[in-house]
């Protein structure tokens, strides 16, 4: 991206980063500069290597792959925790990527928004700019929180998780905490403040354009369970120029046959890189899961390929290894189906879901469903085949748990022995870091 400034964001970010011991002992150099201009200020929020990235524990907690014992061992000792479902899995101490990265998300969404507080003489494009992004990213990266660190909302007590409220980068500015409905409350005054603020389109998907902020607020209705909010903000995502692949027109005898930045991405983000844990040879996809697509079903074929003796995972929309997790037009026209078929709407809901089907499956023939129980069975199988190894499933599990009372029993081999997690809505907060506590 060569609008990234790193020298300048580097320095800026220095305050979060481990690799700075002894930063702030440093005697101040005159030629050592804060940003000053609305072009560093973008430059900052273009960092894509520090702010277009997402936690990988929902990846590691879903049931979207399984590994082998050997390929465990492998992991980090809080990766391997996390395979198991230890919702406690960091070392005392530890503070590891997930939290970090996010957090260092919102610190620097933060540094943008402390310096449109001091009112600086930009044009109002650059400042609507730059506001409606930092919005975007700060409300991003507290979603992100929410669904790993928090009970959800349907769920929450009054005596419920609480995570850091950081609302200044000011190392000094007193930090507060937010629980569930606070923390909620803060990502929708965020996002419905950068709407008006963001643009249609940007020069790289990287970017939040409005549309990416109305597919985000479409997810995250959905997983609250308001479904009326889901399709309005689904809605506006169909007035963009995005489009759906028909997957009959890939090669799918390429290493990884989806290109990055395709017509169907509204914003491009994805996994922390922990390729280790997402790798070809590490990452395997479920039998049962796998078996459940159908002969003429085009996903099985793009998203599959035997590694190892194994299904392992070639469908990422980043083009290569890296989980992609950003929003696309696909999970878009899954959450109108679902959303329309929760609110009696269901010819309809079936009408987007068909959309997305004919370019999926082989010779379709439209479905025709007009009981609600099996539509919403079809929308959510056919989701779960749609956007499997996307870092969504963690937080549909979650939604599920709180908003239908469905629990599912997951289950993994791990030591020789079948280790079994509950999706009971007790169960699916992680545990702050100590080290945060503390």
């Amino acid at each position: 991206m060569k609008n990234i400034l790193p020298a300048l964001a580097w320095l800026l970010l220095c305050l979060m980063n481990f690799s700075c011991e002894g930063f702030l002992d440093e005697k101040p150099q005159k030629s050592i500069l804060v940003p000053e201009s609305a072009l560093e200020y973008q430059a900052i929020l273009d960092n894509y290597t520090r702010v277009n990235i997402s936690a990988p524990l929902p990846f590691i907690y879903s049931d979207d792959f399984w590994t082998t014992e050997a390929n465990l061992l492998r992991l980090s000792p809080w990766h391997q925790q996390a395979y198991r479902w230890s919702m406690n899995p960091y070392s005392t101490g530890e503070i590891p990527e997930d939290y970090f990265n996010v957090y260092r998300k919102i610190f620097t969404a933060n540094v943008v928004l402390d310096k449109l507080a001091e009112n600086p003489r930009w044009s109002k494009k650059d400042l609507d700019d730059l506001r409606g992004k930092a919005l975007f990213w700060r409300a991003h990266g507290y979603f992100e929180l929410a669904v790993l660190f928090l009970d959800h909302p349907k769920s929450a007590s009054s005596e419920g998780r609480r995570i850091p409220a950081r609302l200044s980068s000011a190392l000094n500015a007193p930090v507060g905490t937010l629980n569930s409905q606070q923390a909620f409350e803060l990502i929708l005054k965020d996002l419905e403040a950068a709407l008006p603020l963001l643009e249609p389109t940007t020069q790289y998907p990287t970017q939040p354009s409005v549309f990416a902020g109305y597919g985000l607020l479409s997810r995250i209705h959905l997983y609250l369970g308001n479904y009326d909010q889901a399709m309005e903000y689904g809605l506006k995502v169909l007035e963009g120029n995005f489009k759906l692949m028909n997957y009959s027109s890939l090669n799918m005898n390429l290493a990884f046959p989806i290109q990055n930045f395709n017509a169907e991405i509204i914003l491009f983000t994805t996994m922390a890189s922990i390729s280790v844990v997402a790798a070809n040879n590490t990452a395997f996809i479920e039998p049962n899961l796998a078996n459940s697509y159908e002969a003429a079903d085009l996903r099985r074929r793009l998203f599959f390929s035997n590694s190892a003796g194994f299904l392992s995972f070639k469908g990422n929309y980043t083009g290569r290894s890296e989980v992609f997790t950003g929003v696309a037009l696909d999970e878009v026209l899954l959450n109108l189906a679902e959303a329309k078929v929760r609110t009696g709407s269901i010819s309809q809901g079936m009408g987007y879901l068909n959309q997305l089907l004919r370019n999926r499956i082989q010779n379709f023939k439209d479905l025709e469903l007009s009981d609600p129980t099996l539509a919403l069975a079809s929308v959510l199988d056919h989701r779960r085949k749609s956007l499997v190894f996307r870092g969504l499933r963690w937080m549909d599990l979650k939604r599920f748990a709180a908003n239908d009372s469905k629990v599912m029993v997951l289950e993994r081999m791990s030591g020789g022995e079948k280790v079994t997690f509950e999706t009971r809505p007790e169960h699916m907060q992680v545990s702050i870091p100590s080290n945060e506590i503390n």
